[in-house]
């Protein structure tokens, strides 16, 4: 079945973001201290073997994105004349339609219902959605291509 109309789908989150950085701006993720403390209903059973795993992805709501400024057509990334207009799908900004994000980010330990994460580029109170472990195999499979402008993109992104 082709959908011909948008389906409303909900979603609980899991937790949330606790970190040191509250506003949504763009670079030096690296700098920020975070973790993820999920809710009450999930034990500690819930986190079980997930310390087995260098990384995890996070699967958060970009909830502090306001919802005008969400664009679903092609853009110069960053406003940036000199990089080519792309289509929202061909970026990774954060004004997108279902405001969706996932962060591979590196496991530092786990305590009760806390997930402690490096690299996670979700500001604090963010709701999280769902914890995978990073599996190597669902990783690409042959050689990785992006564009220059990504490139130039992403110099500061984590530094």
């Amino acid at each position: 079945m082709r959908l011909s109309e948008p389906v409303n789908i909900c979603l609980e989150p899991i937790g949330t973001v606790v970190s040191t950085r509250s506003e949504t701006t763009d670079d030096y993720w690296d700098k920020e201290q975070c973790f993820v403390e999920l809710l009450e209903s999930y034990g500690d059973e819930s986190l079980l073997g997930l310390s087995e795993f260098s990384h995890a992805e996070i699967i958060f709501y970009m909830d502090q994105v306001d919802p005008g400024g969400i664009e679903n057509c092609a853009r110069h990334p960053r406003g940036r004349e000199d990089w080519p207009k792309t289509g929202i799908f061909a970026q990774r900004a954060k004004n997108r339609t279902n405001q969706i994000g996932i962060t591979v980010c590196k496991i530092s330990r786990l305590t009760d219902n806390r997930l402690y994460i490096e690299g996670l580029d979700a500001v604090d109170g963010t709701p999280v959605l769902d914890i995978k472990p990073w599996v190597q195999e669902f990783g690409p499979r042959g050689p990785v291509r992006q564009p220059t402008w990504m490139t130039e993109l992403m110099k500061n992104y984590w530094a």
